[in-house]
């Protein structure tokens, strides 16, 4: 785990360093410590580090500016703040961050840090199909060892929603109380509590239904807490994760492994599913695979296959609608192709996009790229009469 440290304090710096080093966790490499965010900023653009643990009030450049040039230029690295100012928390997780570290820090906080890191950018697993497949891309789904699908279901919503939490944070301590918050804010704690033993127990029994006896869920905090461990199950959101991290710089040689990752994203991160604690996850997975497509269509582009580049920027258009980029990119690639309805086409779409969702019109580049596009478009149909 390669780790750039920013804080313009020495001795913060140098005691986050000593606890890094000294942390039980295995393979962590402090690559670079920074007083300077500026001269950090322009050291990670060469470095790469895996994570980067960044101060927020910082001279020069912010702490969350930061992070959010890092996002464009390095969108695989992790970013975990360390600050003194918890006044910034949803602002960083705005930004999705992995986490958020009040100083001073403490020990167990950051190897709970070190822990989710290390599942996240562990090495790629053996390839092996054999063991339970669970699916969060899309539907909860289960995918048996002879190939079966099966969809969970489940006797109520919290007894899924707390399932799902437990996988994200599996292998995790998770206290009663942050349970109690999450799904029963508002409710007596006598009352939260019962239902948080009788949503525990009916997750264990869902569990058992569909045979995922590898699945277990104990108590180490003597019903305080409860720890979800899971033996012989893969992942899809943790394989695919490890899988694009892993891959090789494109090539005419590696494009066939790009394009496998890019079609193993099924659909959105627990797509459907209202959780409030998910969104970050979502976004950051949507992020993640948005880039890489990005990086695919470029590579055809670059190589003048403009058919390849126009599926895949159908294929990013088609999961994220919203996104403005897709449509100004098949704009120019259906015009690379003379096909005219479709840049048209592509226009429309945007305008009414952004007329419903924010009441704007296309960006200005965008507008006069048309309006030019238009202007050339009637130039020629003149002079093909003439």
């Amino acid at each position: 785990m390669r780790i750039v440290i920013v804080d313009d304090e020495l001795l913060s710096l140098t005691r986050l360093k000593n606890m890094l080093l000294t942390n039980d966790i295995e393979g962590i490499e402090i690559v670079g410590e920074y007083l300077n965010p500026i001269e950090a900023y322009e050291a990670i653009q060469t470095l790469q580090p895996d994570v980067v643990f960044l101060d927020i009030e910082m001279p020069g450049l912010n702490g969350l500016a930061m992070s959010k040039k890092i996002r464009k230029i390095l969108p695989n690295t992790e970013i975990v703040f360390a600050t003194g100012f918890d006044q910034y928390a949803l602002d960083a997780f705005d930004i999705h961050v992995i986490d958020y570290l009040v100083k001073p820090v403490q020990k167990d906080r950051l190897h709970k840090t070190l822990m989710q890191l290390h599942r996240r950018l562990g090495k790629e697993p053996a390839e092996k199909k054999n063991g339970i497949f669970i699916e969060l891309f899309g539907a909860i789904q289960v995918v048996l060892e002879d190939g079966q699908v099966q969809t969970m279901k489940w006797r109520t919503a919290k007894a899924k929603e707390l399932f799902a939490y437990m996988i994200y944070h599996h292998d995790e301590v998770i206290h009663g109380d942050t349970i109690l918050d999450l799904l029963w804010p508002d409710s007596d704690i006598i009352k939260a509590k019962k239902q948080l033993y009788t949503t525990i127990y009916t997750v264990r029994q869902t569990l058992k239904k569909y045979g995922l006896d590898m699945i277990q869920i104990s108590s180490p905090l003597f019903d305080s807490g409860y720890k979800l461990t899971i033996d012989n199950v893969r992942i899809d959101v943790e394989e695919w994760t490890h899988q694009i991290k892993a891959l090789q710089p494109l090539s005419v040689d590696t494009i066939e492994a790009h394009l496998r990752v890019l079609h193993a994203y099924k659909g959105h991160y627990l797509e459907g599913h209202d959780y409030i604690w998910a969104e970050a996850e979502r976004e950051r997975l949507k992020r993640m695979w948005l880039h890489h497509g990005q990086q695919i269509s470029e590579f055809y582009i670059e190589h003048q296959n403009y058919d390849a580049a126009i599926r895949i920027e159908e294929k990013r258009q088609s999961f994220c609608r919203d996104e403005e980029e897709s449509y100004f990119m098949l704009m120019k690639l259906y015009d690379a192709l003379n096909n005219t309805f479709a840049v048209e086409e592509q226009y429309w779409l945007l305008e009414k996009l952004l007329k419903e969702q924010f009441a704007a019109e296309p960006v200005e580049e965008v507008r006069n790229w048309y309006k030019n596009w238009k202007k050339e478009r009637a130039i020629s149909q003149v002079d093909t009469l003439n």
